[in-house]
């Protein structure tokens, strides 16, 4: 371990709780392995923060020691992203899984960035809500890791981007600074949008805490893949016409 290391936890170690700081010798195989095969490099340490206040330390003691970082989530993919290079050391957000009571009148709901998709999802069905986003991975693919790709997954033709679904969002900046928009509203002509920039950013801006997100208020009724396709196929029609959506569109699909 360096010099510049052992400062680095020093400083760390006064401003988090002792299961937050895992060592190189103690940080298992799962930090290093990768879904595509490739293992990454042997971690500097591992952080695991729980709360805003301690990603906002952690980014800021960083910044200031020039401490390389990579974020890991639910390291499902298949990109690279989340694989260690030499030098960097681990920010993982495997113990910010918090989720917040849904809002059924407002169909909203607030994860922090480390809980696993399905959770998400369980916690808007209990309250007869549906997330729209769904993809295979839903068991361990995080929140956070969803945002910061833009996933689209197996629904989005119905539903949309992730970027449709969220409505705030709360991170972290490189040098600590806290931004949130959590307001829980879809109305905001405030100035710029500033959860745009982030969504689909691979963390190159920030790290995401917590996510609103959108939920449809009602589960809606079965039906198969064919009725499905039928109704979108139909609704698209509907928008391409030059008319009012509502009007019946006769121009053929091409």
């Amino acid at each position: 371990m360096s010099q510049k290391v052992a400062e680095l936890l020093s400083r760390l170690e006064k401003r988090l709780d002792r299961s937050a700081i895992v060592s190189a010798d103690e940080a298992g195989p799962g930090y290093r392995e990768d879904p595509d095969g490739k293992t990454g490099a042997l971690p500097e340490f591992v952080l695991r923060p729980r709360k805003t206040g301690e990603v906002s330390d952690i980014l800021r003691l960083c910044n200031e020691a020039g401490q390389r970082l990579v974020v890991q989530g639910g390291r499902t993919g298949l990109a690279g992203a989340a694989r260690i290079q030499p030098g960097e050391a681990v920010l993982s957000l495997e113990r910010m899984t918090a989720i917040e009571t849904p809002d059924r009148e407002a169909a909203t709901i607030v994860a922090e960035a480390g809980a696993p998709l399905q959770m998400v999802q369980d916690a808007a069905d209990t309250a007869g809500l549906l997330f729209g986003v769904d993809i295979g991975a839903r068991g361990t693919a995080t929140v956070g890791g969803n945002v910061a790709t833009n996933a689209g997954g197996i629904r989005v033709l119905r539903y949309g981007m992730y970027r449709a679904q969220v409505l705030g969002l709360e991170a972290v900046l490189a040098d600590g600074s806290i931004l949130t928009s959590l307001k829980g509203l879809s109305k905001d002509n405030s100035g710029y949008d500033l959860n745009q920039l982030l969504l689909a950013a691979k963390a190159r801006w920030a790290s995401s805490r917590a996510p609103a997100c959108d939920c449809t208020r009602s589960r809606p009724p079965r039906s198969t893949p064919s009725a499905r396709l039928l109704r979108s196929t139909r609704r698209s029609r509907c928008l391409r016409c030059s008319g009012r959506s509502s009007d019946p569109c006769s121009r053929p699909m091409r």
